[in-house]
């Protein structure tokens, strides 16, 4: 009964995060490391008498694990009864929202707080009056994603795939995303009129990049991410792989009339590769 109007409290809140990180099943509470094999090495040329050398693997690891969080509310006998403000119905639907709410306030804060993973030193972070998101701005992103390499020196052979802006934004990234082509107005001058850009990045918009009270936030800051399933700079980890809240039901103590109803959830965030993303500061 009460499994509609949780999820129907869930999934109503931004949900950007879904969609720009990987997902990971866990099956405890504790830390699990994750490894990406990388290859220093390349094919030689064989030899006459068909002799193969050996190469060499090297690993690069990053590790996450799951919490628990949850909300305990209790309805009065008397709503129960009345149930003139709906009562069997809100408050699952609070836990539901409660729970959406608190998968975003932990992962773009995890998210935000990325002065050490996007830096200079890991040649995935611009900044300066160029990087204002624009044909040349985000021609200037792509280009530092690109000539990333690995830790063999090596290209990382990743594409990028995501934009992800804050609000503030929101209308030039999907610019262009959609235009054939961007004109300039400016008197006397020569240019092309084609962008470059169309239809190349898949553009994400979450409100959350630039709320004052997140460690990190920018209204003029931008991000251009690779898919998820190829190389994740963030990563979701479900408890059983269960992405929703559970709720569960009970009399109130023995010295109050009513019920409780409880929402948890087991999850936790984790940044991951630097090298799955460039985060652009928009400004100088």
């Amino acid at each position: 009964m009460y499994k509609r109007q949780l999820l129907d409290g869930f999934f109503s809140v931004e949900r950007t995060w879904r969609n720009i990180c990987a997902v990971r099943n866990v099956s405890d509470f504790k830390t699990v490391t994750s490894y990406r094999l990388i290859g220093k090495d390349q094919y030689e040329k064989v030899a006459p008498g068909g002799e193969l050398k050996h190469g060499t693997l090297a690993e690069e690891t990053y590790t996450n694990k799951a919490d628990t969080y949850g909300l305990l509310l209790s309805i009065d006998r008397r709503d129960i009864i009345n149930d003139d403000l709906g009562a069997i119905t809100t408050v699952p639907r609070k836990l539901g929202r409660d729970s959406g709410l608190k998968i975003n306030d932990v992962f773009w804060s995890t998210f935000l707080a990325n002065s050490d993973f996007f830096k200079t030193a890991n040649k995935n972070y611009i900044s300066g009056a160029d990087t204002v998101l624009n044909i040349d701005g985000l021609t200037k992103a792509e280009v530092t994603f690109l000539d990333q390499v690995d830790s063999g020196g090596k290209p990382i052979g990743i594409m990028p795939a995501i934009l992800l802006v804050p609000t503030s934004l929101s209308a030039m990234a999907t610019m262009l995303y959609k235009s054939l082509e961007i004109r300039d107005t400016t008197a006397s001058t020569k240019y092309p009129v084609a962008n470059p850009h169309s239809g190349k990045f898949r553009v994400e918009v979450s409100r959350y990049l630039s709320i004052a009270s997140y460690t990190g936030s920018s209204s003029k800051a931008w991000y251009l991410l690779a898919d998820p399933g190829d190389l994740p700079v963030i990563e979701m980890a479900f408890l059983n792989g269960q992405e929703a809240p559970t709720i569960e039901t009970a009399e109130a103590d023995f010295n109050t009339l009513g019920m409780q109803m409880r929402g948890y959830h087991d999850f936790g965030c984790a940044l991951q590769d630097p090298k799955g993303g460039v985060k652009s500061k928009g400004e100088a």
